[in-house]
């Protein structure tokens, strides 16, 4: 995936107050929430390959996984993640800006970012889950700021079936007399 980050500094930003993405969705009620909040997820969304809010994928097709933290103080170095998984909890993927070798720089207590994941899966048909999150390290230990599982639906359409979670996109070679 391509991952960007938009950093901008705010003193009007009010970390329970929609900024819009996320009405566009419907909020699972069985998320699972939780973190210190030094840094806040505030807004999130999927947005498709023709620039529109929408929790239905092709597969194959790019689309962009976002959003946006408020930070409450000052942090170094954070990580921005999402994964996605299955229905049943198993989860198919994900990554992260530290994965994706993307630097974030020390951020200040009232700066906000909108951290951008796009990407092209081949996920087969079926119902996913979104989750997002930011973590890092302080003094050497592992903090979670802010988790989000399970936040969102989404929808994966493809134009084949395949086993297992995602099409491996194979091309089929059938000779005859075992030539080839």
């Amino acid at each position: 995936p391509v991952t960007t980050v938009d950093k901008t500094s705010t003193d009007q930003v009010t970390p329970n107050r929609s900024t819009g993405w996320k009405d566009n969705f419907a909020r699972n009620p069985k998320l699972i929430e939780y973190g210190e909040k030094q840094v806040e997820i505030i807004d999130y969304a999927i947005v498709d390959d023709q620039g529109r809010f929408s929790n239905l994928i092709e597969s194959d097709r790019e689309f962009v996984v976002k959003f946006k933290v408020v930070f409450h103080e000052r942090v170094n170095e954070p990580i921005f993640a999402f994964t996605i998984k299955n229905v049943q909890g198993t989860e198919i993927t994900g990554t992260n800006t530290m994965y994706e070798g993307t630097d974030i720089p020390t951020s200040e207590a009232g700066e906000t970012m909108i951290v951008s994941f796009k990407q092209k899966i081949s996920l087969r048909n079926g119902e996913y889950l979104i989750s997002f999150g930011c973590t890092g390290y302080r003094n050497g230990e592992f903090v979670v700021y802010h988790r989000l599982y399970d936040v969102l639906n989404l929808t994966a359409v493809a134009k084949k079936d395949t086993v297992g979670f995602f099409d491996m996109n194979s091309e089929v070679t059938v000779t005859l007399n075992g030539e080839g």
